[in-house]
């Protein structure tokens, strides 16, 4: 089984009583269990179905090693094999298990080549990994029944099959597909520095946090007013008001957030209902005039919520666990109620790439073929909407980091086999492009995640369209410069005039 999934356990069968009187019936059960072991294994693989190696009797243990293939896998016939002794034993012994446990396992992969990239995400794991020649070993101790039965083993392979699958198309980079006309703009400054000088933001103690004075949260306005009338209500999505506080078991139905980038969420933490919590921390800051961040972790119950990451995840949850009809649909709606939270470990950088930032997220549902068509017309009247405005922008063909694993579509002249369109403008003082939309059909990824069914089984897929407003408002004064005068006039009219900022003396 070399070029073969692989899996290999040494168990351990606790029982009510010592074993050594029931021995002769351990080796009549041992000696007929080999068909159970194999059922279900499809014709032609039975060689991958599982196998006792070795068993033997210590006081009231059975210690037990398994092998198999893919099909019927080690700890699924260790269950097997402890129903099947746990009825003969007690039906001839008195005999009772008391406790199934997994004293080691090892899981070996397959593959050619382990990518080091493909390898530190593999040691993140957790289990032992031991790279060998041509595979890569998945080294598991003290495995309970609870484990076994709740499919952890399952669940393990599964992710790092998905890590050895993807890692090849981690490497391609996104691909230019689009441009527009190129655009001479005079202004080279970087619009951050020139935002703080003119008091338009103010520094707040928080990490990747601005105060937006009154002149740049006009133009921001401005700029989510034309995305609204220009795309929005042309397509026919109606405005909704989602929370931004999304519970764990929400966010653990997003695929590639919980499971794929846990780092780069805010957790959010509920107190408790009794004020007493409290006394510890309340006196302490009374004393010290400081805060006490420990009276407060003593106090504080743990995580269950996140900041919202990607502001679509209530979208999906409309619909989860229910049905729908195709005819019903599509279902269109659009969302700017609040504010995104990321955590942008180590890549904070001015108001471009921040820890809490304004979006406008468009999110659907419908047929495959409905589903690509709605998010093509949103694309295409979000690119109008860049040339009314002046601005030099270019498209690319990525990958999400949630459907990494298919790769970047080749045949870019299909639209329905990109999974992602990432819409950038120029930033003329740094001669760099910030993206600034990322326009999603997500096929049934989220449909299967969130158990959404369609009521004749017909196939649906959910897409979302992210607009970051405030990159819209980086790239807009990056290229067009704070002089209103020099603005395209749908913007100038309705911004001017521009309020003042609040003169504040050193």
């Amino acid at each position: 089984m070399g070029d073969r999934l692989r899996f290999e356990l040494k168990a351990k069968c606790t029982f009510s009583r010592k074993l050594k009187p029931a021995e002769a019936t351990v080796e009549a059960t041992m000696a007929k269990v080999a068909p159970l072991l194999s059922k279900g294994a499809p014709r032609g693989k039975e060689a991958e179905a599982a196998r006792v190696t070795k068993w033997s009797i210590v006081g009231r243990e059975l210690r037990v090693e398994i092998e198999s293939g893919r099909y019927v896998r080690a700890h699924d016939a260790l269950l097997r094999l402890a129903k099947l002794l746990g009825t003969e034993l007690g039906k001839k012994h008195k005999l009772g298990i008391r406790k199934i446990e997994v004293l080691e396992y090892r899981i070996t992969l397959p593959t050619e080549e382990i990518p080091k990239e493909a390898m530190r995400e593999l040691k993140k794991l957790p289990c032992k990994i031991k790279a060998e020649r041509q595979a890569v070993s998945l080294i598991l101790h003290d495995l309970s029944e609870a484990d076994l039965r709740g499919r952890v083993v399952d669940r393990l392979v599964s992710m790092a099959e998905d890590i050895l699958a993807r890692a090849p198309a981690r490497a391609v980079a996104p691909k230019v597909v689009k441009k527009g006309k190129p655009v001479e703009h005079p202004f080279r400054e970087d619009p951050f520095e020139v935002s703080k000088r003119l008091g338009w933001i103010n520094e707040f103690p928080g990490r990747g946090q601005w105060i937006y004075g009154a002149p740049y949260t006009k133009l921001l306005r401005a700029l989510e007013d034309l995305i609204i009338e220009r795309v929005a209500v042309p397509l026919g999505f109606e405005e909704a008001m989602f929370p931004k506080l999304i519970p764990l078991e929400v966010m653990q139905r997003m695929p590639g957030y919980l499971d794929g980038v846990p780092e780069g969420m805010y957790y959010v933490c509920p107190p408790p209902r009794e004020p007493e919590a409290f006394t510890g921390f309340k006196q302490k800051l009374k004393l010290t005039k400081r805060v006490a961040v420990g009276e407060l972790d003593k106090a504080l119950k743990a995580p269950a919520y996140v900041l919202a990451p990607a502001q679509c995840e209530p979208f999906y949850e409309i619909f989860s666990r229910r049905r729908v009809r195709l005819e019903d649909l599509p279902a269109k709606l659009f969302d700017r109620s609040g504010w995104t939270y990321r955590w942008e470990g180590g890549g904070v950088e001015g108001f471009v790439r921040t820890q809490e930032f304004r979006r406008i997220e468009f999110v659907f549902l419908g047929g495959p073929g409905e589903a690509v068509k709605i998010r093509d017309e949103v694309l295409d009247k979000s690119v109008e909407l860049l040339e009314e405005l002046g601005l030099g922008w270019q498209l690319l063909v990525a990958t999400p980091f949630y459907m990494r694993e298919g790769g970047i579509e080749a045949d870019v002249s299909d639209s329905s086999k990109v999974a992602t369109y990432d819409l950038e403008v120029a930033l003329p003082y740094k001669r760099e492009w910030l993206e600034l939309g990322s326009y999603n059909v997500h096929r049934a990824k989220f449909v299967e995640t969130f158990k959404i069914k369609e009521a004749r089984g017909r196939e649906l897929w959910t897409g979302c369209c992210g607009f970051g407003t405030t990159r819209w408002v980086a790239g807009f004064l990056a290229q067009h410069g704070f002089e209103p005068s020099r603005w395209p006039e749908l913007v100038r009219e309705r911004v001017e005039p521009l309020p003042q900022v609040p003169r504040v003396v050193e």
